[in-house]
């Protein structure tokens, strides 16, 4: 007795599907690849701008990233920097007998007639007077002389520092070093599967 098995009617079918198999388990990698190299970008971005001179906590630079995850309809990831200006306080600021010294980009430097202050809503600055030293104003029925107007003072912001020429070097050379053994690994994880 013997049996005899034919497959080739139902071979273009099995041939079909390994490729959608193989086609799904690469978009999927992609989609997982591509959401691990814009989280090692976030640190990475955050570690280069230091690097580049802003003098900032990380703490301060995270919370001005963002990011955009991949995902099967859209296979793409971004980090995105938010963000006014910085206050200069948050530069290493320190009163000398000249103003004010901040560590901004590459040094410190010290800014003339600037004062440190605590304002009465618990904010702290670096700020300037401007315009005229002094001025009259009434108070109460009696005449002072007050020293304001004064302004704060700002530094660069994040979407600056993440702009700056050296971390966007350093983070495209970060993502064309990475991202193939990542993909490779997602690859590798998900056809074990």
């Amino acid at each position: 007795m013997s049996i005899s098995v034919s497959v080739r009617g139902s071979m273009d079918k099995i041939i079909a599907d390994i490729e959608r198999t193989k086609r799904d388990v690469v978009e999927k990698a992609t989609v997982r690849a591509l959401n691990k190299i814009i989280a090692q970008v976030k640190t990475g971005a955050s570690r280069n701008i230091r690097d580049a001179g802003y003098n900032l906590k990380a703490s301060d630079i995270k919370k001005g990233l963002s990011i955009t995850r991949a995902t099967a309809s859209n296979l793409s990831a971004k980090v995105i920097a938010s963000g006014r200006p910085i206050p200069l306080i948050k530069y290493g600021a320190r009163p000398t007998s000249k103003g004010v010294s901040v560590e901004v980009l590459h040094g410190r430097k010290v800014l003339a007639n600037a004062f440190i202050v605590t304002m009465p809503s618990g904010h702290k600055g670096v700020y300037v007077r401007v315009g005229d030293r002094h001025k009259k104003v009434r108070k109460n029925d009696r005449v002072i002389w007050s020293g304001l107007p004064i302004k704060e003072l700002f530094g660069p912001s994040i979407p600056n520092g993440l702009a700056n020429k050296t971390v966007q070097e350093a983070l495209q050379k970060l993502v064309q070093e990475k991202f193939p053994d990542i993909m490779r690994q997602q690859i590798k994880y998900l056809s074990s599967k």
